[in-house]
């Protein structure tokens, strides 16, 4: 659970739509704030019953919230104390950002949402769809024909709705709602490594174990596609570790820290002796096809970042902490991103260093879809 928690890289050199588009190749739909698996049933069981109400649009996200309000005190009840992942447990209706946002884009990236509009835009729909089985007009008769009024949710998630929910909410999975996902995700997702680990990995695994996805004990066993693609996530979490220990050591240099200047020194020449052999003989060009070369775009500011980094390391090899290409590389970086915001000119802004930035690994986002292979595989075993 501690690793669950931990949070993604901080990105303070921009790599992020490098690792996100990664991210959502391994495990579409999942995201670093999500929790629970089962709030991707609660979710649409809430708005389906706002919606049989015949909720106005103007009303519908007032009621929405109220809905969601309510299921945080049911599941607050129903759940012991201890249990994780219930949102907004503590913060209740002062919870500014609500599950439905959360998982707004992932119901729809599995399927089980019909449509992709915004939340606001659901509201309007519904309101029309509504009205539009209420007259029963030939007009309506002829849109549904088109499809154009088709259903807001998928058809079986209303039949698995529980009775007496939202009153009994619970965070466990059942094996129909477990074996809905997995056709949502085979049909959606059917090649990514999200369906592979829950047709092919076991309860029994041992996953509290995995800290990297590529440590998996059946990696030997993926899809060649996605052994070619981890090899190359390693080495790139290996890169750009050495970028944030240098950023780190840079800016304790600058705020003349001795203690974090010898800290950040001795993990940068700790990663030098380990890490860097890591990135001998990796193909940069390969690495950018089997990230861009799936539809996914990086920016080409951040491409040459990276790519100008990892020359200077092929280069140079060890002692970064006194090679000037590598300082301003980092520094130039760092400034093109926030501007007058830059750590480097504004003393301001390094006051929320706080010590250390972004130097987290990268995980692409396995916490989560570890959690949520490992809720799914529960609720698979239930009878």
């Amino acid at each position: 659970m501690s690793f669950f928690k931990a949070p993604e890289s901080r990105d303070e050199l921009g790599i992020g739509s490098v690792r996100d588009a990664i991210s959502d190749q391994l495990f579409p739909g999942t995201s670093t704030i999500q929790t629970r698996l089962r709030y991707f049933f609660f979710i649409p069981w809430l708005y389906i019953d706002i919606e049989t109400k015949g909720t106005t649009a103007s009303r519908f996200s007032a009621a929405g919230r109220e809905a969601e309000i309510r299921l945080m005190s049911y599941l607050d009840k129903n759940e012991p104390s201890n249990a994780w992942g219930i949102t907004g447990r503590r913060s209740r209706s002062e919870l500014k950002r609500l599950p439905s946002s959360v998982y707004w884009a992932a119901l729809g990236n599995w399927g089980l949402r019909t449509h992709s509009e915004s939340q606001q835009q659901h509201f309007a729909r519904a309101e029309r769809l509504k009205a539009s089985q209420a007259t029963r007009s030939r007009r309506v008769e002829i849109e549904y024909e088109s499809g154009e009024q088709q259903g807001l949710w998928h058809p079986e998630l209303k039949k698995l709705m529980p009775k007496g929910f939202p009153e009994n909410a619970q965070l466990a999975l059942t094996r129909l709602e477990s074996e809905f996902l997995l056709d949502r995700w085979s049909q959606s997702h059917p090649d990514s490594l999200l369906t592979w680990l829950a047709v092919n990995s076991s309860p029994h695994d041992n996953f509290e174990e995995v800290k990297a996805i590529w440590e998996h004990p059946k990696f030997a066993d993926f899809p060649d596609r996605y052994k070619a693609l981890l090899r190359h996530c390693r080495r790139f979490d290996a890169l750009i570790q050495g970028a944030a220990r240098l950023y780190n050591l840079q800016l304790a240099r600058l705020e003349q820290r001795e203690d974090l200047i010898k800290k950040h020194g001795d993990a940068l020449t700790e990663w030098e002796s380990s890490e860097v052999r890591l990135l001998e003989g990796w193909s940069l060009p390969e690495f950018w096809l089997s990230v861009a070369g799936n539809g996914y775009m990086v920016p080409s500011r951040t491409q040459d970042f990276v790519t100008r980094w990892f020359a200077v390391v092929i280069e140079k090899k060890k002692e970064f902490g006194d090679f000037k290409p590598a300082l301003d590389l980092i520094e130039r970086r760092e400034r093109e991103l926030k501007g007058g915001r830059s750590r480097f000119s504004n003393k301001a802004a390094r006051t929320s260093w706080g010590g250390e930035a972004g130097l987290n690994r990268l995980n692409y986002r396995w916490p989560i879809a570890q959690s949520m292979l490992g809720e799914w595989h529960e609720g698979f075993m239930r009878k």
